[in-house]
């Protein structure tokens, strides 16, 4: 799928407008020039500036808004597509109770499965990969990941 770069430069222009509207209601700090709004509107205004040069290269190319490539027409992908938002629906209501290193593994081995029907690649791939994020979230980042039926095993 190709996207015209107007398209792409209205979305940033509508984000950066957002931002800014949100960023004026922080709250200033005493005697300072600047406070907790600076930073976002800083980004907001970088963001207006490249939306309006999507926006002007958009227009000057005439390519059409949107082109579907002939490999996304088919009804597969629309299957495997719909699948996306169905498993992080899933993750989000499931994760509390059921615990990440359960549900993920299961989660991510379907969606590879899915997409790429290797079943055994996909299994492995969710188990090294859960653990991989295990790993990174429980003991480098140090943010802590619902752990549900495992909860009083391991503690």
């Amino acid at each position: 799928m190709r996207m015209n770069d107007a398209v792409t430069g209205c979305v940033f222009v509508l984000l950066s407008a957002l931002i800014l509207f949100a960023a004026r209601g922080f709250p200033t700090l005493p005697d300072q020039p600047y406070g907790p709004g600076t930073f976002p509107t800083i980004i907001a205004a970088v963001m207006l500036v490249g939306g309006l040069s999507l926006i002007w290269s958009g227009a000057r190319s005439r390519a059409p808004l949107l082109v579907v490539a002939d490999w996304m027409r088919g009804s597969a992908t629309l299957h495997r597509m719909v699948w996306v938002p169905g498993f992080v629906i899933a993750y989000i209501y499931l994760s509390k109770p059921i615990g990440f290193p359960i549900l993920v593994p299961v989660l991510l081995g379907a969606f590879l499965t899915v997409t790429t029907g290797r079943p055994v690649r996909a299994a492995t791939i969710a188990v090294l990969g859960t653990a991989a994020l295990w790993l990174l979230f429980a003991y480098i980042l140090r943010v802590p990941l619902p752990l549900g039926l495992l909860t009083e095993v391991i503690y």
